[in-house]
């Protein structure tokens, strides 16, 4: 029993140096977290300097912009002086056209006019040379017509003068707006590579933002989460020293009790021994008494006539009474005592079984409580490293629960053992007992005897004093019959009658002495066996008031150990209980890290989904960049084209200016086809606007839907594992994986890998699948080569994470691409 207790304690003090190594183990974790908390802090500047620099070139390229929005509006408004010029000019040359071509109607009228007057002076001259008058005033006519013509061919010299000079300004202006146009179209191109790039970085600048700011969020949480990793570890640390106080507090109990243990064993064993002397004295005594008896038949034979020692032995006898009284009064409080004892020691096994029990009990919840700092620390490297890691932790717990298992069955094993050994103890005890009242019935039943025979002996004596008296008188009447024996022949019938009755009584007297001296010799026999009896009882009592000192004073030292024992059982209890209110406060931070995982995790989910969303945006908004600079390319076509139209209208215009067209309906006709190619342009935009808006509607509508139903599955599933969770105490480990892994099988598309339709594939021929990856697989609905040559990535994903397998570790063993080439074989 100490050796088992011994190794308990050995056990204890292994469980307090694992428990301080995994101190310090969770110490130096806590250390990596700080210092990857630290890294964290260093990467969260490097990207707050990020962040800067980016802002500095956000507002160097806002600055740009903003030159570059200056330099198109200046630019806009020299092309809008331009124009204005080229209008006012284009205005000025129509205005001189038109005065051209009346002052050519003008000339051609006078001109005309000049004719006829000249044939209507011919005429005159020919009919009537007698009209003075009105030939001078012809002549006045002719010379003002003449002067009018002069001035009108002054006025028209000098308008094919402006005219000149205006078509060289004209062609001037030409010039300047096609390269003013030029310039225009460049700007407007590098305005637009810039107005993209700013978009671009706007946009850049805006993940960034939100990806700082997610990274903030995480950085934050991460630090709150170190800031209560380093409150759990402190509090965890403190459990650890407070258990390994425990530990030591019950390793030193159970020594105490050990040691207690130790000596109720010797106390059992000295004991045993003594019920062993006992048995062999008692041997010896019976041994001594049939010598004693020899003896004292041998001592009655020669002191028959004697009446001292009859007297001696009566005192002895009575001295063996009052010594057997004694002796039993004796045994009596030694009985009392002896039982007292036992009691006692019953209450200290008692004691010590509930002590041990506590021990135990303390023990479990020790285990317990370092099972739920490994589960909250499990837990917190969840949510700070990976799943795997988690893993391999809770099945070292459960190894190292299964080992605690097994040393508390050996340890149950170890105290039915110490019980069976007690039980016997107690049984020999009871037995030793049982024959000690057995010898002590015997001694009352010889001491009965012993006052019998006494008694019978005084009957004896006093009927043998009578009869000697008796015979006195008869052989003095035999002598006075002798006398008258000649006398009287009657006296002498009456004498031999007399004689012979006291012959009989003669020989009953003898008989009588004879029986008498048979029983002197029993009683001094007894007398020296009660006297050796009185030694050995002496001896024994003095033995055993030394053993009820000794046993009076293991009492006290094992009811001060009690009393010590009580103390440190309150103490421990004190503790386990605040244990047991740190274990709820853990268990509690540890829901929280739980819920605040789950959080951070729906939050990454949610960011990830919107970077997702984002960069879909992006690939969308390059798209239609795109498809802009295609639609702007073609605009440009569409614009050359009527730029070559414009030319070709021009070339048009020129000749029809040479079939007398107007430039005015020239340019109305311009203007009109102009607008035509303009509108069919907006018209062709709109419509490619509006095709592209409906197909991003109906794209965002689509993903919005899947992304709902995607959530509505995620949530339903979320709440049937934590529905199955509560029954997870009640289950196989592996029926639990099995149950989890057939409830995720509503998150795997099966729409995209289709359906098995009852066929089954040995999924083992893939490198990386066993038996239980094949079992998982075929719960999840998995069972055929073709449904894994269908997976993607992020099927791939959906699977790793449906069966529990470690993350990312389908796609690194090409599963997908296996099982194609299985297919294709």
């Amino acid at each position: 029993m100490a050796d088992g207790k011994g190794g308990n304690a050995a056990k204890d003090k292994q469980a307090a140096a694992d428990a301080k190594k995994k101190a310090e183990s969770e110490k130096k974790a806590a250390d990596a977290a700080e210092k990857k908390a630290e890294l964290e802090a260093k990467k969260l500047d490097d990207q707050k300097k990020e962040m800067e620099q980016a802002a500095k070139e956000r507002s160097a390229a806002e600055k740009d912009l903003e030159a570059a929005k200056k330099a198109r509006a200046k630019v806009d408004a020299q092309l809008k002086e331009l124009t204005s010029s080229t209008k006012d000019a284009s205005a000025k040359i129509s205005e001189l056209k038109k005065t051209k071509s009346n002052t050519d109607r003008e000339l051609k009228r006078e001109e005309a006019s000049r004719k006829k007057a000249e044939a209507d002076l011919s005429r005159q001259k020919k009919t009537s040379g007698s009209i003075t008058k009105q030939l001078e005033n012809l002549q006045r006519q002719l010379e003002s017509s003449e002067r009018k013509a002069e001035d009108a061919k002054k006025a028209s010299s000098d308008a094919k003068r402006q005219l000149e000079k205006e078509k060289s300004l004209s062609e001037k202006n030409k010039k300047d707006i096609e390269r003013m146009s030029k310039e225009n179209r460049t700007l407007q191109e590098e305005h637009k590579k810039v107005e993209s790039e700013r978009k671009k970085s706007e946009a850049e600048l805006a993940s960034e933002s939100k990806k700082g700011e997610a990274e903030k969020a995480k950085i934050q949480g991460l630090s709150e989460s170190t800031k209560q990793l380093k409150i759990k570890i402190a509090s965890i640390a403190k459990l650890v020293k407070e258990t390994k106080s425990n530990t030591e507090d019950q390793a030193k109990m159970l020594r105490d009790f050990e040691s207690r243990l130790k000596e109720e064993t010797a106390a059992k064993s000295a004991a045993e021994k003594r019920i062993d002397q006992a048995t062999k004295a008692k041997e010896s005594a019976l041994a001594r008494s049939k010598d004693a008896k020899e003896k004292t038949k041998k001592a009655e034979r020669e002191h028959q006539s004697s009446v001292k020692p009859r007297q001696d032995a009566d005192k002895k006898a009575s001295m063996a009474d009052k010594a057997r009284d004694q002796a039993e009064k004796e045994l009596t409080r030694i009985k009392g005592l002896l039982k007292k004892a036992q009691e006692d020691a019953k209450g200290g096994q008692i004691d010590r079984k509930e002590a041990e029990k506590r021990q135990k009990e303390a023990e479990k919840k020790r285990d317990d409580a370092l099972k739920a700092r490994d589960d909250s620390m499990s837990e917190t490297e969840k949510a700070r490293d990976s799943l795997s890691s988690a893993r391999a932790k809770a099945k070292e717990a459960d190894e190292k629960l299964k080992k605690a298992t097994a040393e508390m069955n050996s340890a149950k094993e170890k105290a039915n053992q110490a019980k069976k050994q007690a039980d016997e103890a107690v049984a020999k005890k009871d037995a030793a007992v049982n024959a000690a009242k057995s010898a002590e019935e015997k001694a009352k039943k010889a001491t009965t005897d012993e006052k019998a025979a006494h008694a019978r002996l005084s009957e004896e004596e006093s009927r043998a004093k009578k009869a000697e008296k008796e015979a006195d008188k008869s052989e003095e009447e035999r002598k006075k019959s002798l006398k008258r024996f000649e006398e009287l022949v009657k006296s002498r019938e009456e004498i031999q009658k007399k004689a012979a009755a006291g012959q009989k009584k003669r020989i009953e007297l003898e008989k009588k002495a004879a029986d008498k001296q048979n029983l002197t010799q029993e009683t001094n026999r007894r007398t020296e066996e009660e006297s050796k009896k009185k030694s050995h009882s002496e001896k024994e009592l003095r033995s055993e008031a030394a053993k009820h000192k000794k046993a009076k004073e293991s009492l006290n030292a094992e009811t001060e150990a009690w009393k010590v024992a009580e103390k440190n059982l309150g103490e421990a209890t004190t503790r386990r209980r605040k244990a047991q209110a740190e274990e709820t406060a853990a268990r509690k931070a540890r829901t929280r890290t739980e819920k605040e995982y789950q959080d951070a995790k729906q939050s990454r989910i949610e960011a990830e989904n919107m970077v997702k969303q984002e960069e879909r945006n992006l690939r969308d908004a390059q798209r239609r960049a795109d498809s802009e600079a295609k639609a702007r390319d073609d605009f440009e076509k569409e614009i050359e084209e009527a730029e070559r139209r414009r030319k070709e209208a021009k070339a048009k215009k020129k000749a029809l200016e040479k079939k007398k067209f107007s430039a005015e309906e020239m340019a109305r006709m311009e203007a009109a086809k102009r607008e035509e190619a303009k509108e069919k342009i907006r018209k062709k935009a709109e419509k490619r606007r509006k095709k592209k808006e409906e197909a991003r509607q109906r794209k965002q509508l689509e993903k919005a839907q899947d992304e709902e139903k995607q959530e509505s599955i995620r949530m339903e599933v979320m709440m049937m594992l934590n529905d199955l969770k509560a029954q997870e105490s009640s289950m196989d480990k592996e029926d639990y994986i099995l149950a989890r892994v057939k409830i995720k099988s509503a998150t795997v598309d099966f729409e995209a890998i289709g359906d098995s339709e009852g066929k089954k594939d040995d999924l083992q021929q893939i490198d990386g699948i066993d038996q239980g990856l094949e079992k998982r697989l075929n719960i999840l609905g998995i069972t055929t080569l073709e449904q894994l040559s269908k997976m993607d990535d992020d099927i791939s994903d959906d699977i790793n994470d449906a069966i529990e397998y470690m993350p990312g570790r389908i796609r690194r063993q090409l599963w997908g691409e296996q099982a194609r080439i299985l297919i294709e074989r």
